[in-house]
Formats: structure tokens, C-alpha cells, sequence
């Protein structure tokens, strides 16, 4: 586990066996590849309306792993009302701005007058994991401090923030739903008491995969016993809520997701390529459609037809989940794909 501090922001790509790279800045080139969905939060169905993940309340992808986090967007300040209390920058818990975008969520990590009380956010990779390969783990944190309506003036701080991959989700789908116990470890976290309310604090480890791990969840995995956690100075409460925002999950080894096609691999399956703007695609079939959605089926773009078992297709532009879908008479193949 690492702590430091970084300037450069990027954007990352997570995908199967296609991705489209996008930088922020002016030049486009191929960052690392990241297996989180929505990593910034940034991907939403309706703007968030009230505390806690609610349905529809929430970042696309992201659910309650335990209890009632908050999802904060700065599109909830034009609602008024109870809306107020999850915007962005001064919402009921804290005055800040998102790491990059207009988004984070926010976990309930530690309170020494309340035993073991945890919130936790969880999500399905785009793939999972694959045994035996190593992975840098990234994500930014931030203790709350000086809200509109909770830890007003104040707030507390502890150790312990950290990112944890299961086998199995445990996803609420409502306000209730399976409990989520105390495991005592993480795969990465901070062990040290992360006390800064000004700036981002970035979180970082690399670890080798013992399982293939299909979902990530953040949050405080260890008991009050073993969790440092007080006061931070001009507090006066030691009840203590973190931010998330910027969560990544990247292969040190890029080939063990499949990143470039083997000469050997068969042609009966369509060959994808990837360039700073397009999408081609290469299948020896004398037609075929190919068309993108995001994630719940939406149509991104008109269906597209191959001329000569070639097509050349625009990467979508918008942060998001995608599917591409690739058709010819009986044969149909789906590559899942996120731009960041």
C-alpha cells in the first residue's frame, strides 16, 4: 500500500477484447486498462434526489454492498430542497469538489460511539480477475468535514479506507438486504490515518489475483479494535464519512486480458481493432451489422454494414458502458467495452 499525491488525471479504458483510449487532454493515446465500470461515478440514471442508494438514487453500475452510502452530483443543486444535502460541492456532509468530473460517493467508515457501524459501495468488474496475474489498485478519498446538515464545523478521521474484491456480490437492491461482516483485511487500503480535508488522498497498492474476483467494494473491512479513528483538529465528533472518487483497477500485465489478438486465433470470429477515434472491425463474412449500446440497450449511433468483411465504426465520446454487438446470418458476437 502506497500513498502519494498525482497531477495527471486520465481517463482509462476496461474492456474485453476492444477498447477505444481517450485522454482528457488535446493529444489521444491508450492508457492502461480499467476494470471498474463507472469509476468516477459520473454515469447516472437520474440525478440524485435523497440520501442514501435508493433506486434510482445511485451511479449506474454501483450499489449498496451495506447500509446506506450517499451519492453526491452537482446536478442535484438545481433541485432544491432535501436535494441540497447530496450536491456537489457543499452537500449535508462536507464542502468538495469531485477528484475529476461532478461526482463521488460518500461511506459512513467509522464511529467510536457507535460499535462497528459500516457503509460499503460495490460493483461488478467489467471482467474478472484472472488468477496468477498482478494489478495496481488506485482510488481517491477524502475525510468529510464541515457539511450543511451533518458534521457541521467538523468531522472525524481514521485509518483503514481501502478497496476489497469479492467472489460473490452482495448487492441491495433496495434499503435493505444480506449483511456484509467485518473481514479484517483488504486487498488495498490505507494504513495509515488519512487526515486531509483540503486535498484528494490517493489510495494505491499491486497485488497478485488468488481468485478469479468478479466485484470491488470500498470502504473500512476492519473492526473499531484494530481502526486508529478520532476527532480531526476543530472536530468535535469523531463520527467519520469518506469520499470515493477515481476508483481504478488495471492489469500490470496488459496480456492477461486478452489486450491484442493472436496471428493463430481463428477467423471465423471477428477480429476488432482499436484506434484513438474508430473501431474496426474485421470478419471474413461478405456482410455483416454491427451496432453499439450502452449498457441497458439503448442504441449509440445508426447500425453500421461491413463492405468487403471489413467496418470502420466511430468510438462513442460520452463516458460510459457499451456494448458491441456484431452479427452475421446465424452468428452473433457481443464485446462489452467502457470509455472513461
Amino acid at each position: 500500500m502506497l500513498l502519494g499525491a498525482q497531477n495527471n488525471r486520465w481517463y482509462a479504458v476496461a474492456r474485453t477484447l476492444l477498447a477505444c483510449c481517450l485522454l482528457f487532454f488535446a493529444a489521444l493515446r491508450c492508457s492502461a486498462q480499467n476494470l471498474v465500470p463507472n469509476p468516477s461515478f459520473e454515469l447516472l440514471d437520474t440525478c440524485p434526489y435523497t440520501v442514501g442508494f435508493q433506486e434510482g438514487d445511485r451511479p449506474q453500475g454501483w450499489f449498496s454492498w451495506y447500509n446506506s452510502p450517499e451519492y453526491f452530483h452537482s446536478c442535484a443543486g438545481a433541485l432544491q430542497n432535501i436535494d441540497t444535502l447530496v450536491d456537489v460541492p457543499q452537500n449535508g456532509w462536507t464542502f468538495q469538489y469531485a477528484w475529476e468530473g461532478n461526482a463521488y460517493v460518500g461511506i459512513y467508515a467509522y464511529d467510536g460511539g457507535l460499535d462497528e457501524y459500516r457503509e460499503y459501495v460495490g460493483a461488478e468488474l467489467v471482467e474478472p480477475l484472472v488468477i496468477g496475474c498482478a494489478y495496481q489498485v488506485r482510488f481517491r478519498t477524502n475525510p468529510a468535514f464541515n457539511g450543511s446538515y451533518w458534521l457541521l464545523g467538523g468531522g472525524g478521521v481514521c485509518n483503514n479506507i481501502g478497496l476489497l474484491f469479492t467472489t460473490t456480490s452482495n448487492a441491495w437492491s433496495g434499503l435493505s438486504g444480506p449483511a456484509f461482516g467485518l473481514r479484517n483485511y483488504a486487498h488495498s487500503y490505507s494504513s495509515a490515518v488519512i487526515t486531509d480535508t483540503v486535498a484528494w488522498t490517493l489510495v494505491e497498492g499491486t497485488f497478485l489475483a488468488d481468485s478469479a474476483y468478479a466485484y470491488v467494494v470500498l470502504g473500512n473491512f476492519f473492526s473499531d479494535a484494530l481502526t486508529t479513528g478520532y476527532a480531526n483538529a476543530g472536530s468535535w465528533t469523531d463520527i467519520t464519512y469518506y469520499l470515493i472518487d477515481s476508483v481504478s483497477v488495471s492489469p500490470v500485465n496488459a496480456t492477461c486480458h486478452g489486450v491484442g489478438l493472436s496471428e493463430a486465433e481463428a477467423t471465423d470470429k471477428p477480429r476488432v481493432r482499436w484506434s484513438d477515434h474508430d473501431i474496426e472491425l474485421v470478419w471474413d463474412r461478405s456482410r455483416s451489422l454491427a451496432s453499439i449500446t450502452d449498457i441497458a440497450g439503448r442504441p449509440v449511433g445508426p447500425e453500421a454494414m461491413s463492405s468487403g468483411g471489413r467496418l470502420v465504426m466511430p468510438c462513442p465520446r460520452v463516458a460510459g458502458a457499451y456494448l458491441l454487438k456484431v452479427k452475421a446470418q446465424e452468428q452473433m458476437f457481443v464485446f462489452k467495452f467502457v470509455v472513461m
